[in-house]
């Protein structure tokens, strides 16, 4: 807004609105959006009177510029000295410029080394925030060098700034109505899932076909195995690996392996990706789950993403979810 209120020669024509064109908005956006990342990663955080003082140099050029406007653009009094606001001025744009580098510094130790979090659910869900990040990288260095190639060569570069805030807007608002949607669909997949599992309407069809892998049934280690996945549906983890199977089980991984392959001829991500496909099946198949996406359905059988999800589905089945779907409909 501020820069079509300058294209336009908006404060020309309304010149007491320029006082809005002096407030430093620069120094205000890393702040929020710093507590933004924090509070992405650390949803119990709260502001304490101690985190205010962040927005500190923002407040001083709001009063300050308040000031001089009072003077230059209301005329409301008259200022005699005024040697000291240039060199303000001059003091406030390169501090600007720091903050916002220490900004992206931090948000980047924040995002990129410090692992772990408060929310179980968090690391899901960093993909979306660092490339969001990524925006704010691009951002900040596109205005710092406009800054410095405008000192060089007067002219209006910013247009290249306004360009890549409209693309960052436009993306952020399909993301945000897609995963809003998304995350929708698989809370009340969840929700539906647990109420049908409760009543013993979903997994009672396909308890047979689970139980076809197993053939040593003198093997305890093999029976916990198949209890654990049938009983706990850990195979709905996106992050569940051999290692943790096998923790679990109290084997070794190389154990683990040759146990499953003895027995059903599967590697273990075949083992895992079988019943989650058998999961996507009966979803697929019920029509309470009719109203959802195949995407939300994959992700909460187990699937981290939506390739793994129809390679996932297509190397078990010969089919895409949508072609099984319509194979069983027409039957």
């Amino acid at each position: 807004m501020q820069y079509l209120a300058v294209k336009y020669h908006w404060y020309s024509e309304f010149p007491k609105f320029a006082i809005f064109e002096d407030i430093e908005l620069v120094l205000l956006f890393p702040i929020t959006l710093l507590f933004y990342y924090v509070k992405f990663l650390y949803p119990k955080f709260k502001l304490q009177n101690k985190y205010k003082l962040l927005f500190l140099p923002f407040s001083i050029s709001v009063l300050v510029n308040l000031h001089v406007g009072g003077h230059a653009h209301f005329k409301l009094y008259s200022l005699e000295d005024l040697s000291w606001v240039p060199p303000f001025y001059t003091v406030e744009y390169f501090f600007s410029i720091v903050l916002n580098i220490i900004i992206l510094v931090v948000t980047y130790v924040l995002l990129f080394k410090k692992t772990n979090t408060e929310h179980p659910l968090v690391n899901h869900s960093l993909k979306w925030i660092k490339l969001f990040f990524y925006f704010h990288v691009a951002i900040i260095i596109t205005w710092i060098s406009l800054e410095v190639v405008e000192k060089a060569y007067p002219n209006d570069f910013n247009f290249i700034l306004w360009l890549i805030l409209n693309l960052l807007f436009y993306w952020v608002g399909y993301i945000g109505i897609f995963k809003f949607r998304l995350a929708r669909n698989r809370y009340e997949i969840r929700k539906l899932i647990d109420k049908e599992v409760k009543t013993e309407t979903i997994e009672v069809s396909i308890k047979d076909k689970k139980t076809e892998l197993t053939q040593d049934k003198d093997n305890e280690y093999l029976q916990d195995l198949v209890s654990i996945l049938e009983n706990e549906y850990i195979y709905r983890d996106p992050k569940l690996s051999r290692n943790d199977m096998a923790n679990r089980l109290g084997i070794s991984v190389g154990y683990l392996s040759q146990m499953i392959n003895n027995n059903s001829k599967k590697s273990f991500s075949d083992y895992i990706n079988y019943y989650r496909v058998e999961d996507v099946k009966q979803m697929v198949l019920n029509t309470d789950f009719n109203k959802y996406s195949m995407l939300a359905i994959g992700l909460e059988a187990g699937y981290n993403s939506k390739s793994a999800f129809y390679s996932g589905f297509k190397k078990e089945t010969g089919l895409t979810p949508s072609e099984f779907k319509k194979s069983h409909q027409i039957s």
